[in-house]
């Protein structure tokens, strides 16, 4: 990397843990060893220590249980497969646009004799009502949403798929992947009558490799990891105590802070934005105008290869991500006109190639707006150059976008 500038605008995909909860998980490393189910000296007080942390994050959400997991992922899982299997075999609801976490349990499930559909989104990546009400049955067990989209910013209705979901199929399960919006935005499980929550730590300074599935107190789910019977009997193993340490001295912070925060990051969205649009007019962006994450940009530029861009940005020392997820493999089919290769981009009716202009740029609350703006005319810069060297070919491929766009 040249130069002594480095910013970090990936904070989407996770962020630097706080000093203080580094500090605490190495205190929880060093004194409370001690097995947590262990009967001598050394278990009770990490069996307190845990208690504690879980009680304190139960409050967060207003949830009857919480489950420790890995993270994310295993907590979408427990919370979408464990409902499942607790009921009888039938249909399971999600997004095409879903991350993995969630999609990639359609084998599982299918073991399980259910069967996963994803339905179709808006443009802006979310579920419309009326396309979940259209999909909605008896047979309906259960039904995986996500409030806050990891690589589109965009918020969905979540109160109104949730009413969808009570009034067309009552005793289904209602799970809800809160990864990107938890310590961002409110939430409280009473509130939206949701039935699990994933959280996961790394994605609001705190530590990776925890998480946890938040349960409200009428949800049924089944152990898919049983094990030893330790976490109420729904996820065996000896528990992380100092990541459980970690993810509560975490979500304190992320909650003492999370107005200030929210308007700080959704100031410097905007502001990226206008920036870019001002140097860049036909940048599109594809999160939701209104319904959004505060700390996610999600940016469409024409005739600007984002991996290359990336590349670029980060030997200057700005770091941020890309929308294609498999870039090459879209160059070599050579069908540009084809759905993009990243499902999300797909789902939203992204080409190939309009899927490999788009960028994503994620803030925090430490986040300098002198930092943001550094970053941001970097980017401008190296597009503006990208551009410059571009085929002629781009501006018949602008033209063309343009008045398929019109029609």
């Amino acid at each position: 990397m040249t130069g002594t500038r480095a910013i970090y605008l990936d904070n989407a995909a996770t962020t630097a843990p706080l000093p203080e909860v580094v500090a605490a998980i190495a205190d929880a490393q060093a004194r409370l060893f001690g097995n947590p189910s262990s009967a001598h000296r050394f278990g009770p007080p990490a069996h307190r220590a845990l208690d504690d942390a879980r009680e304190f994050l139960r409050g967060t959400l207003g949830a009857a249980r919480v489950v420790f997991t890995s993270g994310g992922s295993e907590a979408d899982m427990l919370g979408v497969v464990g409902a499942a299997m607790a009921r009888p075999p039938g249909r399971v609801l999600m997004a095409a646009s879903d991350h993995p976490a969630l999609l990639q349990t359609a084998n599982l499930l299918a073991r399980c004799r259910h069967h996963v559909t994803a339905l179709p989104v808006t443009r802006h990546g979310d579920l419309a009502p009326e396309t979940l009400f259209d999909a909605m049955g008896q047979d309906v067990r259960v039904v995986a949403l996500m409030f806050g989209h990891n690589e589109l910013g965009t918020l969905s209705r979540l109160d109104d798929l949730v009413e969808i979901v009570r009034r067309t199929a009552p005793t289904a399960h209602v799970h809800v992947d809160l990864v990107q919006t938890y310590g961002k935005l409110p939430f409280e499980m009473d509130d939206h009558d949701v039935d699990s929550v994933a959280v996961s730590g790394h994605k609001f300074h705190g530590p990776r490799g925890a998480g946890f599935l938040a349960l409200s107190s009428t949800a049924e789910i089944a152990a898919i990891q049983p094990a030893g019977g330790q976490e109420g009997g729904l996820r065996g193993g000896t528990e992380n105590l100092p990541g459980a340490i970690g993810l509560a001295v975490a979500a304190e912070a992320a909650l003492t802070h999370q107005v200030s925060a929210a308007a700080h990051t959704r100031r410097l969205a905007d502001r990226a934005f206008g920036i870019v649009q001002n140097a860049l007019p036909d940048a599109e962006c594809l999160t939701h105008p209104e319904r959004r994450l505060p700390h996610i940009l999600s940016l469409r530029l024409p005739g600007v290869v984002g991996q290359t861009l990336l590349e670029r940005c980060d030997t200057r020392g700005v770091a941020f991500s890309t929308g294609s997820a498999c870039h090459g493999v879209a160059r070599a089919a050579g069908d540009e006109k084809a759905p993009a290769d990243n499902h999300v981009l797909a789902a939203i009716g992204l080409d190939r190639r309009s899927a490999r202009e788009v960028v994503r740029l994620s803030f925090c609350r430490f986040t300098s707006e002198e930092d943001a703006d550094f970053a941001v005319d970097v980017l401008v810069e190296e597009a503006l150059r990208l551009r410059t060297s571009a085929p002629a070919s781009f501006g018949e491929h602008r033209r063309g976008h343009a008045d398929g766009a019109r029609q």
